[in-house]
This record gives structure tokens, sequence and C-alpha cells, in this order.
């Protein structure tokens, strides 16, 4: 029933019930003047209670009034009073009926074990990859044997020291080279670079080589070391607070060894690779690989067709991403298998490592293009493996019969050592190729990272091996190729929303007062990608390439009007 229906007595609990509860939450004396008060509005009240709105609406009267009065009062001098609320998604801004959010399940940290492979980031400057095993040793620094047993066990990620006697420790204290935030130019400081010069000799400093060598050995630390340096030179407090900094940094990095054990992602092996050895990677900036891998749609459940002469590494990176779920075709061209060195660095799953499968460029062309021939070949192929395998066996029992026909004078099983896992990436059988160049299938993307091959001949080529509407990706190290390959594919309506990107990326230091570009940050480009969506021959129409009025040509030098 409504408010205007209902008898003196309901509306009189009514009232007691939202009198009371607001009484509790307003001073003392407050609760009675506003019961008073309320029992004499009559129409809509809204009133608060422990953070909620409510509403209501009455008529009261004066009769009205003395029930709600009395009725409160006995609400009052009641024992207690029991009120529960629950919270909806409504009032947390949801929709009406909606569960509540779910709780995200924490992530685990990886952990380093024997096997893993660990990249050793040693100060920022030096990189080294490392396959870890108990009592294992590697060159870190200036120490030729440190013992790798103290990152066993820890998660990755860990900063770790190596001290005077080649020890590996987890570092206590802030990163070598982060520089105190609370160093600013006072207002009064007039000093100056410009005259100083100790850059070519050691005249300013009065620590010769021998104290810093008895230092070392006296067992002083490279906090203790680096203080010692700055009391002896006769220029230090001549310089600017920048300076005294930079100036810090500099020969704490000279005498403290600071290395972070780093998990050997795509991204972080792509950038040692790239300021150490960037030709192994075709001087593939980790930037445009990660454009490669969003413009060309790598996902769980994805069969992407992945072209790269970059040492494994888009291989690797789109396998990861992938996450084991689905099929990586990595394809070659020529007859030769293109090197995975860099793909085994990554830890792998062996569902990851497990779903990329190589197969030669012509195999797919040849079984798309002409599915009975390839059967043919297929099961000639098949058949010689099966007898390759039946010699190998014979031959390993000829052997073993020479030797006497005893299985324990053959030779000895090779134990494999602990945390061993295989790195090895099968070859397509022919039955693969066939099921992946069936008519009904096709690639879901297709990603090539290879400056040898050309661009405009390799899509001619891979195009029709991917589904309708596939997404591809181009990266070369030159936008010429690329731009006649765009210029190509526009002219065939082969593809549509074809885009040529330019990746730029630049460090920058950020510290207050002194953010700017670093200033060794290499001028060096990080290639061009070209990206479209793949459109078959059987959906084009047949249009031919028009002429119009705007241009010699349809994509000609002409200006045509933009599409609405």
């Amino acid at each position: 029933a409504t408010a205007s229906r209902a008898s003196p007595q309901f509306r009189a609990r009514v009232m007691s019930f939202h009198a009371t509860t607001i009484a509790r939450s307003l001073p003392l004396g407050g609760g009675a003047a506003l019961r008073a008060s309320s029992s004499r509005v009559s129409g809509r009240r809204v009133g608060r209670h422990r953070g909620k709105s409510f509403t209501t609406t009455t008529r009261a009267s004066d009769a009205d009034a003395e029930e709600t009065s009395s009725a409160s009062a006995s609400a009052s001098t009641s024992a207690t009073t029991t009120t529960t609320t629950t919270t909806t998604m409504e009032e947390l801004g949801g929709v009406a009926g909606a569960p509540p959010p779910p709780t995200p399940t924490p992530r685990d940290v990886p952990l380093m074990r024997p096997g893993d492979v660990v990249l050793l980031d040693m100060n920022g400057e030096k990189w080294a990859f490392i396959n870890l095993k108990r009592g294992g040793t590697a060159c870190v620094g200036k120490h030729r044997a440190v013992s790798l047993d103290p990152l066993i066990d820890q998660p990755f990620g860990g900063a770790y020291e190596v001290d005077q006697d080649g020890v590996l420790y987890p570092a206590e204290r802030a990163e070598a080279g982060d520089w105190d935030e609370g160093v600013v130019p006072e207002d009064d400081d007039e000093r100056t670079n410009a005259e100083i010069n100790d850059m070519r000799d050691n005249s300013a400093q009065g620590l010769s080589h021998d104290d810093i060598h008895r230092l070392k050995k006296a067992g002083v630390g490279a906090a203790g070391l680096v203080r010692q340096l700055c009391e002896n030179s006769s220029t230090f407090h001549a310089k600017t607070a920048f300076a005294q900094e930079k100036y810090k940094k500099k020969k704490l990095a000279k005498h403290l060894t600071r290395v972070r054990a780093r998990f050997p992602s795509a991204r972080a092996i792509c950038e040692a690779y790239f300021y150490k050895q960037p030709a192994a990677i075709n001087y593939l900036r980790y930037d445009a690989l990660g454009m490669l891998l969003s413009l060309g749609n790598v996902g769980a459940d994805a069969a992407p067709l992945v072209v790269e002469t970059c040492g494994g590494l888009v291989v690797a990176a789109a396998a990861d991403r992938m996450g084991g779920r689905g099929r990586l075709c990595a394809a070659h061209a020529g007859a030769e298998k293109a090197t995975m060195d860099i793909a085994r660095l990554m830890n792998l799953t062996d569902a990851a490592r497990e779903s990329i499968v190589t197969c030669a460029l012509g195999d797919l062309i040849k079984a798309r293009s002409d599915p009975e021939a390839w059967s043919v070949e297929a099961k000639t192929r098949e058949e010689a493996a099966v007898e390759a395998r039946a010699a190998i066996e014979a031959d390993k029992a000829a052997k073993l019969a020479a030797a006497g026909g005893d299985v324990a004078i053959g030779a000895p099983t090779r134990k494999k050592p602990e945390g061993w896992r295989s790195r090895r990436i099968r070859d397509a059988a022919p039955g693969d190729v066939s099921a992946m160049c069936r008519d009904d299938e096709g690639f879901t993307s297709l990603i090539i990272a290879s400056p040898a091959l050309d661009p405009s001949v390799a899509l001619d080529a891979l195009l029709p091996l991917l589904a309708p509407s596939a997404p591809f990706a181009v990266w070369n190290p030159a936008s010429g190729p690329l731009a006649e390959a765009l210029e190509a594919l526009r002219s065939t309506h082969a593809a549509v929303g074809l885009a040529l990107h330019e990746p730029w990326l630049r460090k920058h230091q950020v510290l207050p007062g002194r953010t700017h570009p670093t200033m060794t940050t290499g001028a060096g480009s990080g290639g061009y990608v070209l990206s479209g969506t793949y459109v078959p021959a059987w959906a084009r129409g047949g249009r031919p390439r028009a002429k119009d009025s705007w241009g010699e040509e349809d994509g000609g030098g002409g200006k045509r009007p933009r599409a609405e």
C-alpha cells in the first residue's frame, strides 16, 4: 500500500524507524528536534543514513505527529535496534543485477631454476646470457669466475652486487647510477664548469692507483671509495651540483659492478641484441618488434605465418604471445632453414615451443596452388622418411651386434642435467603442410621481417596463403621497397587499410631540473612497417585500374577527395 492509503499506525512506525536511525548519527539532542520537525512536514522527504539516501512520501497531521512522537520515544527506549544493509552494484555505479567484479588473482613471480636462461644486465652497459646451473660461473665485470649459485630459486629482476673477492650478493641500496632526487641548484650558486678540465690527466686526483688498490684490499666498499675520491679531488668542490652527481655516478659505476638478473623476454632480448650485436637481428628495434606483433594480430588461438631472418626473435616473440595456444609456421626461403639460436634463449614453455613448426615457402606455395601434385610428393617424402628411420635403426642394431649383442657393452646412457628441457623446434611434416594449405583453411596473419626478400614479390606470393581479411605486417630497414609494395597492392586492390609506419624511439633522462634526451642516443632509424588487410581475388570484383579526373590513374599522384 502507498503511504496515503496506509494506516496511521503503519506511517508512525515508518517515520519512527527513519527518525531513530538518523538520530543515531546526529549529536546529542539533535534526534528529538529532527523527529519533531519531520512529523509536521508533508510531501516528499529526502534524508541520508550512513552515506545512503532514502525517500519517503507522507501526509502528516497533528494526530500523526503525536503517534510518531510516542512511537519514536518507545523505539528510542528499546534495548537495541539492528539494521542490516547490503551493497549492490547499483550503489557502486554498475548495471542493476550485474554480478560483482571478480577478484584479481595475484601473479606469481617466476623464479630462476637450473636450466633457465638468465639475462645479466651489468650496470646497464653490458649484457650476458647465461644458462643457469648449480656450480656454474660467469664473467661479471672484472671478475672472471663469479659463482651463480646465489641466483638459484630467487625471483627474476633482483639486483645483485659483486664484492672485491668476486662474491655475488643481493644489493641492499639504491641502484648504481640513480642520482639523488633531492639535489637541486641553489639560487646563489655561481659555480661553473667552464674552467675545470680534469678529463685528460689525473692531476686533480690526490689518490694514486696504488692508494686505491690498497683501500680495496683493506675492505673499503664502493661507496666509501667514491667518498674518498671526492674528498681527495681538487676540482670536485668547484663543480656544480649536477656535475658532482655525475662524477659520483661515473666513479661508482667504475668501482662497483651491479647486476640485474632479468627475465629473457622478447623485449629484453631484442634490447640487448640491439645494443650489443644488432647485425644478428638485422637492426630490428624492440618498438618495431612490438608493432609487428600488434599489427599482425598475434594472440591466443591464432595461426600466423612468420618469415624472418632475425635469428628466430620474431618467431619466439610470437609464440610467447600466443601462450602455446594455436599454431605458428616459421617459413624460410630456400632449402636451408633460418637460424633459431635467439629463439632458444627465451624460456618458452613446452606448449609454446611445440606450437612452432618450420617449413619451406616453396612447399607452402606448391601445396596451395597444386594440391594433387603436392599430395603425391608428400606421400613420397613420408615413405622416404620411414626408410631413413629404418636405416638408422638397422645401423644401430648392426653396431650392437658387432659389440657382442650385450646392451651393457654399448654406449652408456647420458644422464640429463638438472633442469634439462628440450629446445628443439620440429619441422612440419608433409601432412601438416597439407593441412595448413587447404582451400578452406588459411593463416590468420602474415609477418615478414627479412630484408633480403623483395616485399612486392613476397607479398604477391604469400598473400594467397592467408584467410580472407587477414592482416599482414612487413618490416624493412628501408622505406623504398615498402613504398613500392604499397603501390603494387593498391593498384591491384589486393589489400585495404594500407599504411606505412615509421616507429620512433628516443630515450630521455627524467630527473628534477635536468630532464632531457640522453646525450648518447643513436640517430639510427628503427625501420619501417607496412601493414594492411588482405582481400582475396574473388572479393575484389575484377575492378580495373581506371583513370579519373584527379590523377592519371587510380592511386596516382593527383589528389583525390576523401571518402566520407
